[in-house]
């Protein structure tokens, strides 16, 4: 089964951001939320979203020693990751999206992919993709065929990148402002230079950039002031960061097992009896 793709490098690479969300307006409309919908109602809702990248691929069911083939889309957007597929013959243009991920909640793995290679599929065309919708979900899992090694290249460059980004000089952290760790103040602080923000005990925070010298510049919840305050003053709360972050750590241990039990066992049922999330 063939697929499609927007290209290699990814939507923002070709068009831009006005072109880009003229698209994700025209998908919108042909999309079906119904299934998702305690999740994203609309493309569109959120001034920072864009498609960073998108393709018609091939979604692979391995079940025992049979394996079927499913056409699907998968977008990756600048939070997230959803799935959908056409399911009306009368109605190709019209689809339903069945699943959503926090792009935090997203890995991505070629290794398994060498198993596959005893059903008769191209190895080097499938990569395996897991989506977590929340942390206390079960993933969903799979295997992801491409119409070419590039697309896959493509794909798996993309879906690796996750925030913070870390500078090149390892001393600064930037978070996205959809994935800002949440901290509540300890103490007071008091104001000593213009672009400090100053802080009583108990005012919630939320984390723009981190330095390794104990600094952070971000914003009071409460009036969005920002400024720069230190961050040991500072106590983590709960938030979609804190929880994603610590379901991820979590999932990274399954998968460093799941390796482990490859080389000896059957990487299907492996797969399958250690990522429930």
């Amino acid at each position: 089964v063939s697929t499609q793709s927007t290209g290699s490098s990814g939507i923002n690479a070709e068009y831009g951001e006005a072109d880009i969300r003229k698209l994700m307006g025209e998908l919108e409309n042909r999309c079906d939320f119904s299934k998702i919908k305690n999740s994203m109602t609309s493309f569109t809702g959120k001034t920072d979203r864009l498609i960073v990248k998108e393709s018609q691929v091939i979604k692979l069911n391995v079940k025992g020693s049979k394996v079927s083939a499913s056409k699907i889309h998968l977008w990756l957007f600048a939070d997230c990751a959803v799935i959908g597929a056409s399911f009306d013959p009368k109605h190709p243009e019209l689809i339903t999206l069945t699943e959503h991920c926090p792009r935090q909640m997203i890995t991505v793995t070629n290794s398994f992919a060498e198993t596959l290679s005893k059903k008769k599929i191209k190895k080097d065309l499938v990569f395996y993709l897991s989506m977590t919708p929340n942390p206390s979900a079960t993933r969903g899992k799979h295997w992801i065929q491409c119409e070419s090694k590039k697309e896959v290249d493509s794909w798996m460059e993309v879906l690796k990148k996750k925030t913070p980004v870390v500078e090149d000089d390892d001393q600064e952290k930037i978070y996205e402002s959809w994935d800002t760790p949440r901290f509540v103040a300890m103490y007071a602080h008091e104001k000593t230079n213009t672009d400090d923000l100053e802080l009583e005990e108990g005012d919630v925070c939320q984390v723009i950039r981190k330095y390794t010298d104990g600094w952070c510049y971000g914003f009071r919840e409460k009036d969005e002031e920002k400024g720069w305050f230190p961050i040991t003053f500072m106590k983590e709360i709960e938030s979609d960061h804190k929880n994603l972050r610590d379901k991820m750590e979590k999932l990274a241990a399954i998968d460093r097992l799941t390796q482990v039990a490859a080389s000896s066992g059957d990487i299907i049922s492996t797969i399958d009896s250690h990522h429930q999330g």
